[in-house]
């Protein structure tokens, strides 16, 4: 179970409510807006928070995303790539 603080933050980010994916060149850039919202809303509260971990980009079609993370152990910064495609094939995201 997740702690208050959790649920708190998770209930200030936007929810996504349009089901497309990628193929669904209609609905598509309507989800994708909503995507960015919530990243963008998420990525404020982090730094707002001063948890500031993870930069994400993704390419004009936002079916291929890439950034970095990190986090900091014992004053060493650990950092790691990341990319990560949304598969074509995939006709809905559910979102429940």
């Amino acid at each position: 179970m997740a702690d208050e603080a959790t649920r708190r933050a998770v209930s200030q980010i936007p929810l996504l409510k349009t089901q497309a994916g990628p193929r669904d060149r209609t609905l598509w850039p309507q989800r994708l807006k909503e995507e960015y919202q919530a990243l963008i809303q998420f990525v404020e509260q982090n730094k707002a928070a001063d948890n500031d971990w993870f930069r994400l980009e993704s390419n004009a079609d936002g079916t291929r995303w890439t950034g970095t993370c990190w986090f900091i152990h014992e004053l060493l910064r650990y950092e790691f790539r990341l990319e990560f495609d949304i598969p074509w094939s995939q006709l809905h995201i559910k979102c429940t």
